[in-house]
C-alpha cells in the first residue's frame, strides 16, 4: 500500500501510472485533508510514477506487500520524501544529492549509487534513466555498468529483460539506418480511419519521415504533436514532403481519440494499447515520452530523442530547413 500526506493541500487529485506493468491505466489519487491511500495488485518489482498537477513526477519503487509512506509539502514538491523500503529510502537520498547539481554531473552520481547498491531495484532504474537514455554516454561505459549489475544479480529476470534495451543502444542514433518495422495503422481514431492497413519502413523511402511516440497521459505529448504538425507544414512550404507516424502508448481508445481530434491528426496513427509493453517500443528501447525519430529520404536517421529543441531542432535546421 502507498499512503501519503501533503502539507498545504487540503484536497485535490494526483495521477499515478506504471511504466513496467504495475497498472495498465492512469489512475487517480484523491487527496482529502491532505492525505491519500493507494492500493494495487502487483507481481514482482514495479515502478510507479506519481504525477503532480504541474506534470512533474515522483518515482516510487514497490513490491507485493510493501508499505510505502510519502511525506511532502505541496509548496515544495522537489523535497517530497518516500520511505518504507530500502529502494525508496536510498532513492530519496539520491534525489537529495542531485538537487541543484548541473545536469552533466548527475550521471556520475547515478553510477555511484547504482554500483554501491547493485542488487537493488533502484539501481536498474538509475541505469535505465541516466545511461540508456543518454546519448553522450559511450556504449562501452553502458555495457560496463550493465555487466556489473548482472554479476551482482546473475539470475535477475528484470536484468534479462533490460538486456534488450542494452542491445538496442545506438539503434536510433544519427546516421543509422531506420530499423525495419511493420505496423497495422489507421488514418486516425477520431476520423474512424480504416484499421488494418499495413505499412513498413520501405513505404517511406524517398520522403522525410517523423515518428512521434507519445501518450495522452504523459506531459509534453501534446506539444510533441504540435511540433509534428508544425514541422510538416514548414517542410511543405519549402516543397518537401514529410510523412508522419503517430505512435501512441495510450491504453484507452477514448483518450487517444480525444487527443487526435484536438490535434487534427490526419496521418498514420498506431496504438496497440500495450503502453511500454508494445513490441516495437521494447525493441527500439523507447523509455521516455515523448520521443521523436526523424528520418531522411534514404531512410537514414537524422535525429532522435525526447527533447525536440535539444535533440531534433538543431538537426532539422542543418539538414532540412
Amino acid at each position: 500500500m502507498i499512503q501519503g500526506s501533503f502539507a498545504h493541500l487540503e484536497q485535490g487529485e494526483f495521477y499515478i501510472y506504471s511504466s513496467n506493468g504495475g497498472t495498465d491505466r492512469l489512475d487517480t489519487l484523491h487527496i482529502l485533508n491532505g492525505e491519500f491511500e493507494y492500493m494495487a495488485s502487483i507481481e514482482g518489482d514495479v515502478i510507479f510514477h506519481l504525477m503532480y498537477p504541474n506534470f512533474s513526477e515522483l518515482t516510487i519503487f514497490a513490491r507485493p506487500g510493501d508499505d510505502i509512506n510519502i511525506e511532502g509539502d505541496a509548496q515544495n514538491l522537489n523535497a517530497v520524501e518516500v520511505r518504507g523500503t530500502e529502494d525508496n529510502d536510498i532513492y530519496t537520498e539520491f534525489r537529495e544529492r542531485i538537487t541543484d547539481l548541473p545536469e552533466k554531473e548527475i550521471p556520475d552520481v547515478a553510477q555511484q549509487f547504482a554500483l554501491e547498491h547493485p542488487t537493488l531495484f533502484l539501481s536498474r532504474y538509475l541505469f535505465s534513466k541516466y545511461f540508456l537514455l543518454n546519448d553522450s554516454i559511450s556504449q562501452n561505459q553502458i555495457k560496463e555498468i550493465f555487466d556489473s549489475l548482472c554479476r551482482a544479480c546473475p539470475d535477475n529476470m528484470e536484468l534479462s529483460k533490460l538486456s534488450r534495451q542494452v542491445r538496442s543502444y545506438g539503434l536510433l542514433r544519427e546516421g543509422q539506418e531506420l530499423p525495419e518495422f511493420k505496423l497495422n495503422t489507421r488514418t486516425s481514431a477520431f476520423k474512424g480511419g480504416e484499421e488494418g492497413k499495413e505499412i513498413s519502413f520501405k513505404d517511406f523511402h524517398g520522403n522525410y519521415l517523423l515518428i512521434s511516440f507519445w501518450a495522452s497521459w504523459k506531459s509534453g505529448s501534446q506539444s510533441a504533436l504540435y511540433r509534428t504538425r508544425r514541422f510538416r507544414r514548414e517542410m511543405e512550404e519549402k516543397g518537401l514532403k514529410v510523412n508522419a507516424i503517430s505512435y501512441s502508448l495510450d491504453t484507452e481508445l477514448s483518450s487517444l481519440k480525444r487527443i487526435e481530434e484536438n490535434d487534427s491528426i490526419d496521418y498514420h496513427s498506431y496504438c496497440d494499447f500495450q503502453c511500454f509493453n508494445s513490441p516495437l517500443v521494447q525493441k527500439w528501447g523507447i523509455c521516455d515520452l515523448p520521443f521523436f525519430v526523424l528520418v531522411d529520404p534514404s531512410l537514414k536517421i537524422i535525429a532522435s530523442g525526447s527533447d525536440w529543441q535539444r535533440d531534433i531542432e538543431p538537426q532539422v535546421k542543418k539538414v532540412c530547413l
